[in-house]
């Protein structure tokens, strides 16, 4: 071949390299210009940290140390520094903070409630009447604006500073104002703060990388899941990609409650966002449509959020060996007792906060009303107990939980409730399946009944239950009441004799708890007998009907597959200094209102078991 040649096929190979390249290569980018664009409408981004993790941060310190210090000087409000308004707005300032009509929402008895100046600007006519108008045209009148967080309210001012006097003050409950650049400066700290926030970026953010941290267009309802909290949402744009991360921030629980990609094409602006809209959406597409794995200290869990059976269980194995195929907490029946049964009206339904109550006469003139509470699912469901964030893992000694909160969007308000599906997990191969209510409810003469639905593998098809001192078999299917005892009352076993032995709550877990005092069925496995999402079972009102017997029907369990089905019994208690199952809102050390938390926690334990065979 001449030289000439081969300079023609090195030129061709090289040409037809470089076209193929140019082919590809605006695909390639295409594609990824197409996953970015998909990330940015469907990511969605839940915080995990806790709320002690936000107060570390030095602003937040800062912030709290002065409101904790105006708390203490009993100041009606928290006022605004000179960098914040002019000599005037200072003036007018000092007059509001002896205006009872101004300060008049800022003590609740002698408690000083969380209440700051937001603005203090030269009032602009669109906030003016015609008198008002007539009056600062001859004056010099000033708008000031304040925010009462706990009972989210703003109130506002007009103030004739030339005249020192308060001309008008006006109430907007359940709106909210534009924010103190305090505040901006302590939601843009939150939002570089956040993990999460920094994971997405895919970077560390610094102030000149926000905008947007103090939009809230006009005093609307927060983009909060709580709206009577005040937030924000700082806003991290990526031009390159054509995106914004918005970062919605609580002011008032002082966290990043969530956060969202979207097109920056969008004209909604962040403070348009809803957490809870966030939180359902998330959680509906990573665990209400699909199984999770959870992989750890030699478990295997599938887990899943149900309609309305609260968090399943799914294909538990221990270090490859199976152990349930199904565990979940499938009802909470709530009874309340009270007198008057004969003025009951029963020719029409009751509902409170979207449930059906259920009312059953007793003798004396009493009756028990009600509802059996669901919790599930926070869309296509018809739960009213919802999942508060996403199912959480966390460490326990010798092991580890994996945790659901569930809670009525008014909780802790009266006839609202909270429950949490805990399933404890030990490296021993032991693993506890727990209900905790933490209240409040109706009324503190409450009578609560978890339903827990626990299906041990196929394998274990041997029963047996503690009599004098020895394992008895049992052949049929039975319910009885669970002894009160922290030793191992019964046993399940597979035909080698291995499987694990039930032992009930007394108390001896360290979680303040009072006992079980729980009734235990035993039934033939069925799948239409709860295997899928279940419907309510049984009465939340007659307490000799728990619901699962009604499949206890004299089968044989001996040999077969066979489900437990526990329900404990817990009384609630509001009484000073023995609180149980109860909830009260009190206002913290920054005037802020706050939860306190009596929990109750029911639920027993499986260990793992040896025997000698059937004819123990």
């Amino acid at each position: 071949m001449s030289k000439e040649n081969r300079i023609a096929l090195i030129i061709l190979a090289v040409g037809s390299l470089l076209l193929l390249l140019w082919y590809l290569m605006p695909q390639k980018v295409a594609v990824q210009v197409s996953q970015e664009r998909n990330e940015s409408k469907e990511t969605i981004i839940l915080p995990e940290q806790t709320p002690s993790y936000y107060r570390k941060i030095p602003e937040v310190q800062t912030y709290l140390s002065l409101l904790r210090q105006s708390i203490a000087r009993k100041d009606p409000f928290v006022p605004l520094d000179a960098s914040e308004t002019d000599a005037k707005g200072l003036v007018a300032q000092r007059l509001l903070m002896h205006d009872q009509r101004f300060i008049a929402d800022g003590f609740d008895g002698n408690r000083t409630l969380h209440t700051e100046m937001m603005r203090i600007i030269p009032a602009i006519r669109s906030v003016l009447d015609d008198n008002l108008s007539r009056l600062c045209d001859k004056g010099e009148c000033y708008m000031a604006e304040k925010f009462n967080f706990v009972a989210d309210m703003t109130v506002r001012a007009i103030v004739d500073v030339a005249q020192r006097r308060v001309l008008r003050v006006t109430r907007y409950a359940g709106m909210q104002p534009d924010i103190s650049k305090r505040l901006q400066y302590l939601a843009e700290a939150i939002a570089l703060a956040s993990p999460e926030v920094k994971a997405k970026l895919g970077f560390t953010p610094q102030r000149k990388d926000i905008s947007m941290a103090n939009v809230r267009g006009t005093m609307k309802e927060s983009p909060c899941d709580n709206k009577t909290h005040l937030c924000v949402a700082p806003t991290f744009a990526d031009q390159r990609r054509g995106r914004a991360l918005w970062a919605v921030v609580d002011l008032t629980a002082l966290r990043l409650a969530a956060a969202k990609w979207a097109p920056l094409g969008k004209t909604t602006t962040p403070a348009c966002i809803d957490e809870r809209a966030l939180q359902n959406r998330y959680i509906m597409e990573h665990f209400c449509q699909k199984d999770t794995l959870l992989e750890r200290d030699g478990w295997q869990i599938r887990y899943r959020l149900t309609g309305s059976d609260g968090l399943e269980l799914r294909d538990v194995r221990f270090k490859g060996k199976a152990v349930l195929r199904s565990a979940k907490i499938v009802d909470w029946h709530v009874a309340y007792a009270q007198t008057g049964a004969s003025q009951l009206d029963e020719t029409t339904q009751t509902y409170i906060e979207g449930r059906r109550v259920e009312f059953v006469k007793l003798d004396n003139d009493r009756y028990l009303f009600g509802y059996n509470d669901a919790m599930g699912c926070p869309m296509f469901s018809t739960s009213v107990v919802l999942p508060f964030g996403a199912p959480q893992v966390r460490k326990i000694p010798d092991g580890f939980a994996l945790i659901q909160d569930f809670r009525n969007p008014k909780w802790p308000m009266a006839c609202n409730y909270r429950y949490e599906n805990r399933f404890e997990f030990y490296r021993d191969g032991s693993f506890r399946i727990v209900g905790t209510n933490k209240g409040r409810g109706c009324g503190a003469d409450a009578v609560y009944r978890p339903v827990m639905r626990i299906d041990l593998t196929h394998r274990i098809t041997r029963f047996y239950a503690k009599q004098k001192g020895r394992d008895v078999p049992m052949r049929k299917e039975f319910s009885q009441k669970v002894p009160e005892t922290d030793a191992p009352v019964y046993r399940m076993t597979d035909e080698a004799g291995s499987g694990y032995a039930l032992v009930p709550n007394v108390g001896q877990y360290g979680d303040a708890s009072r006992g079980d005092h729980a009734t235990l069925f035993v039934t033939r496995y069925a799948e239409a007998e709860g295997d899928e999402d279940f419907l309510t079972l049984g009465s939340c009102c007659k307490l000799d009907e728990d619901g699962p017997e009604r499949y206890v029907n004299g089968e044989s369990i001996d040999g077969e597959h066979f489900v437990l089905w526990y329900v404990p019994r817990i009384h609630n208690d509001d009484r000073k200094g023995h609180e149980y199952c109860w909830a009260d809102s009190y206002i913290d050390a920054e005037g802020n209102l706050g939860v306190k938390v009596w929990p109750c926690s029911v639920g027993p334990r499986f260990v793992p078991a040896q025997s000698k065979g059937r004819g123990e």
